[in-house]
């Protein structure tokens, strides 16, 4: 297996630049185009999430998919739809259910099922980098 290093992302926010882990990740569309997205590698996500919009480039029917609103933050529940898609990381091609929201007011997340058991991952917020292994 490969090991891939991504460097996390400076964000500006209330509180001054935040620094935030990010994958450099391929979901394939319908017609077999690749396209690249930078979600949040996030450790305390069960599931991967990503905006309405994304379902629609990758010609996905948003309400085809199965139902299953996501609990979030404040145990807010918002509707999304899993979809079975391919994703690629670096050079490891696989399956996944990917969550996609109603709504295109939420970022992008690399949750845990079906992405982490693929890999060794390794947060090094000394270094700013997040490395699959």
């Amino acid at each position: 297996m490969r090991r891939y290093t991504f460097e996390y992302s400076a964000e500006l926010s209330r509180r001054g630049i935040v620094y935030r882990p990010v994958a450099h990740v391929y979901l394939q569309s319908k017609d077999g185009t690749w396209y690249l997205f930078y979600p949040y590698v996030d450790s305390g996500a069960d599931s991967s999430l990503f905006p309405k919009a994304d379902a629609s480039l990758l010609k996905l029917n948003l309400y085809e998919g199965e139902y299953n609103p996501i609990m979030g933050l404040g145990k807010v529940l918002m509707p999304a739809y899993v979809h079975n898609v391919k994703m690629r990381i670096g050079e490891t091609v696989f399956d996944l259910e990917v969550a996609f929201a109603d709504s295109d007011e939420v970022p992008r997340i690399l949750g845990r099922r079906g992405v982490f058991e693929h890999f060794k991952i390794t947060f090094d917020e000394a270094n700013l980098h997040t490395t699959f292994d």
